[in-house]
């Protein structure tokens, strides 16, 4: 890096000073370790329900009224945290890259809704989430009216990618695939502009975990080997290369493959697990080699990665109370349940 290059980063540094000593401020809306372990512990729904209720998403229960479902509440609170850190993070973009995601299951809903509508069927305007970077509605309105020129991500360039897709072929699953890998190269994109480190980092891991995750379940599926690198994505530690070539070889020898990068460990006595845990544990597994990594800038006052810390560390809070409230009215067993749990901080 350039002597003027370090100072640019050096002053952007600088900027983060206030923006941690807010999100420091915000950390009195998460749920302690001891409260999420209390609600696992419940005898039922209703107990844990009570105890959710007296943490910081109760609140939306009271806005919302009978519109109070564990979903929209937990939807409600992700909402709330990034509009907040919307407005005083000097990157938002670093925001984005978790709504990112969202944007694009929202893509996914309103493609499929219009599919359907084609063939005769309905839309499921019900599975549209209000977490996005962009408004839902705006987004069905660009589609339906084939004007995207307003849309993110350069989703104007790939939407009528998956609208002839549709047309040769109805394959939802080609069409998924395109989306995805446009996703991780927007997010990718982002990363590269931004020039954290921890960022940079932060993008790989997400994406080498997807793979991995990809990787095994083709292989339970018994998947052409010819066709893995069409379902993996470019920009991670692992090149879909090396990791097309390991779909071959048995699974017991893939964590030693991978033991070079930061993901590789998870794959650790994956021979030795049952097939139908294999892969809850290694999602539960990159979760936390993902929230050990960030928890590197947990002391750092000036650090841009501590919004990534923030919002990774919500992000699991919601997902753990999500595995509780589901666990608990599917009558899951709380053993099953605590073993499920993110362990993020």
């Amino acid at each position: 890096m350039t002597y003027l290059g370090s100072v640019r980063q050096l002053e952007a540094r600088s900027e983060y000073t206030y923006a941690v000593s807010r999100l420091r401020a915000m950390e009195n809306r998460k749920i302690d370790t001891s409260a999420m372990q209390q609600m696992a512990e419940a005898e039922s729904f209703e107990s844990a329900w009570k105890l959710f209720m007296e943490t910081c998403y109760g609140y939306w229960a009271a806005e919302m009224g009978n519109n109070s479902s564990y979903d929209n509440l937990l939807e409600a609170e992700l909402s709330y945290t990034y509009g907040e850190l919307r407005k005083f993070v000097p990157d938002p973009q670093l925001v984005q890259l978790f709504q990112i995601p969202y944007d694009f299951h929202n893509l996914k809903v309103i493609l499929k809704g219009m599919f359907a509508q084609r063939e005769g069927g309905k839309s499921r305007w019900d599975l549209l989430v209000s977490m996005g970077s962009y408004p839902a509605d705006d987004m069905i309105l660009a589609v339906e009216s084939e004007d995207y020129r307003l849309l993110p991500h350069q989703l104007h360039r790939i939407i009528p990618s998956c609208v002839m897709i549709w047309e040769q072929t109805k394959n939802i699953l080609e069409i998924e695939q395109l989306l995805d890998r446009h996703m991780f190269y927007i997010m990718r994109m982002i990363a590269n502009e931004l020039s954290y480190n921890g960022v940079k980092e932060y993008v790989r891991f997400r994406i080498d975990a997807e793979n991995i995750r990809t990787i095994l379940r083709l292989k339970r599926m018994n998947a052409d080997a010819s066709q893995i690198s069409n379902y993996l994505h470019s920009g991670g530690t692992y090149s879909m290369e090396l990791l097309a070539q390991l779909y071959s070889e048995p699974k017991e020898s893939w964590a030693r493959e991978l033991a070079f990068g930061y993901m590789g460990r998870i794959l650790d006595n994956v021979e030795e697990m049952d097939a139908s845990r294999i892969l809850p544990e290694i999602e539960k597994r990159s979760d936390g080699m993902i929230s050990k990594y960030l928890n590197k800038y947990q002391y750092d006052p000036f650090a841009p990665e501590q919004v990534l810390r923030f919002l990774w560390l919500k992000e699991t809070e919601v997902k753990n109370l999500r595995i509780i409230l589901v666990g608990k009215a599917s009558g899951v067993e709380k053993d099953m349940i605590k073993g499920l749990l993110r362990h993020a901080a």
